[in-house]
């Protein structure tokens, strides 16, 4: 607990998650349906999510991946009825961890070629996209191929990207479907680290109260332990603003990147699915009320985009209270990109999410390329039902009102032409929130998808389904697929929100390198 402005306290304590999780993890390796598509080698459990909110269904969604054959199942079912449950082969493909990538970069170093350019160019090693090179062989096995980014300080080659084998440890020297090699050099940041992986709290629960009224109450978890097939960043559950519901979950589920013309022909992409659950170091000074990965501020925390520098002395979530609100930051990497993870609670009841992307030195981002980001934000607005999404036009679109309700499932434009929001309300109290898209929001091509969903709640669809990937195909947000034309008026409901971020080192603008909309109460 520290005390940082007269009358005003933030408070963060421990938050102990449903002990189903850790039963039902254990009892999913053992699992004899589980073994019997994946084999009796170690298995491990990854995306492990209940449907908290159906709690008389007790149910539970999961992927159990076997490491030697690299192949994984997704697997469904109820924690109160194990010995039942659906298996099914998946594409998910596991990413490298920070053990793994040490290991590739130590067999590379050991070529004979790649020491002579280690020794040439100055050579040095980063984590370059794709982490993980997917190597099918003839008879639809996978090899596990880990990508080792090399950089150089001076000569010709400023970039090159290997490909190194772990069950044999050969090195693939020109693996396909990766930057070529080349002299370009975007970002002048290179990749620091700084500091140790964090242990620590998967969660938290944060309250700001002035004197003994209790403005915000909320679960926090970090990155590292966000839901979702690539984790969602920071993500908020139970959202209380003076002492009523607001959400039950919000979060970043999906995040991809495209790139288009010079991008691909140099190699870049064409696209990436990306992860929000590899946390990284940035700056943050003050306490830790709950022990290693949540620093309460005494500063202001500094990422990459407010110090212009990678790395730093702390991993985990920073909370910093300023100016009448409460900032909730992470730094996250996915090979040589900084994503910025970030809430904003003022003290008036106004959230913003902010998504915010930089990059250290790699051969691709001063190529023209898109970052998409779609908060998924799951209102209940007092109550987990009766709630009703309105859309606002001026000049209006249905003839005699400005405001009209979404009926049923539907995806939506942005149109800045008619001042276009959307609110959300509970249909007893008429209280709720305004949705404002922010300036720099974009508009979505036929990449980013959408701009906004309004879905009907289901336990299922945290998100879509899909693991990191370079196929556009793959890659795209499928947000679509959960349009059934189910009603929405009066329902529990869920939004989508995207923001696309157009990055041209040619062409920078003034919209910086943040995206995300304000949350704004009403009748509150």
């Amino acid at each position: 607990m520290t005390e940082q402005e007269s009358g005003l306290r933030i408070t963060v304590e421990p938050y102990d998650p449903e002990p189903a999780i850790s039963a039902t993890r254990m009892a999913l390796l053992e699992h004899p349906a589980v073994r019997a598509v994946l084999g009796d080698a170690e298995l491990s459990v990854h995306n492990l999510e209940l449907s908290d909110k159906d709690s008389d269904r007790a149910g539970f969604e999961a992927v159990v991946h076997n490491a030697r054959t690299c192949r994984s199942a997704h697997v469904s079912g109820r924690v109160d009825e194990l010995e039942s449950v659906s298996v099914r082969p998946s594409d998910f493909l596991l990413l490298a961890s920070e053990d793994e990538y040490g290991q590739a970069v130590e067999l590379a170093l050991r070529d004979p070629r790649i020491a002579e350019l280690v020794d040439a160019h100055g050579l040095t090693p980063y984590r370059p996209m794709p982490p993980v090179l997917d190597s099918p062989e003839p008879d639809g096995t996978r090899q596990r191929v880990i990508a080792v980014g090399l950089r150089g300080e001076s000569g010709d080659l400023a970039h090159r990207i290997i490909g190194v084998r772990l069950a044999d440890g050969s090195v693939i020297h020109e693996p396909a479907g990766v930057a070529h090699p080349t002299s370009d050099n975007c970002e002048a940041t290179p990749a620091e680290g700084g500091c140790e992986p964090s242990a620590g709290r998967d969660q938290v629960r944060v309250r700001v109260l002035r004197g003994s009224a209790v403005l915000w109450d909320l679960v926090v978890v970090r990155p590292e332990a966000s839901s979702g097939t690539n984790g969602s960043g920071i993500e908020l559950r139970y959202v209380d603003y003076k002492g009523r519901r607001v959400l039950h979950r919000a979060h970043v589920p999906i995040l991809n990147v495209e790139y288009g013309g010079a991008g691909v022909r140099a190699g870049c992409g064409p696209t990436y699915r990306d992860w929000q659950n590899s946390e990284t170091c940035f700056e943050a000074v003050g306490s830790e009320p709950v022990g290693p990965g949540w620093r309460l501020c005494t500063i202001p925390p500094q990422t990459i985009l407010d110090s212009g520098h990678d790395g730093g002395g702390f991993r985990g979530v920073a909370l910093w209270y300023h100016n009448g609100g409460l900032r909730l930051v992470s730094q996250l990497q996915a090979g040589w990109y900084r994503y910025i993870s970030e809430w904003h609670l003022l003290d008036n009841g106004t959230i913003q999410p902010r998504f915010g992307f930089a990059a250290v030195a790699n051969p691709c981002t001063c190529k023209v390329h898109t970052h998409h980001a779609y908060w998924r934000l799951d209102f209940d607005i007092i109550t987990p039902g009766n709630n009703v999404v309105e859309e606002y036009n001026n000049p209006p679109i249905i003839p005699g009102t400005h405001w009209h309700t979404k009926k049923y499932e539907i995806r939506r434009t942005r149109d800045a032409a008619h001042n276009r929001h959307w609110r959300v309300r509970n249909k007893g109290t008429f209280m709720g929130y305004t949705i404002q898209p922010g300036p720099h929001d974009g508009t979505a091509d036929a990449f980013g998808a959408g701009d906004l969903w309004v879905l009907r709640y289901h336990a299922g669809e945290i998100d879509d389904g899909h693991g990191f990937s370079t196929n556009p195909y793959v890659s795209r947000a499928d947000i679509d697929k959960f349009l059934n034309s189910e009603s929405v008026d009066g329902q529990d409901v869920v939004l989508w929100y995207g923001g696309h971020f157009v990055h041209d080192q040619a062409h920078p603008g003034t919209g910086g390198h943040i995206v995300g909309p304000d949350l704004v109460p009403f009748n509150w």
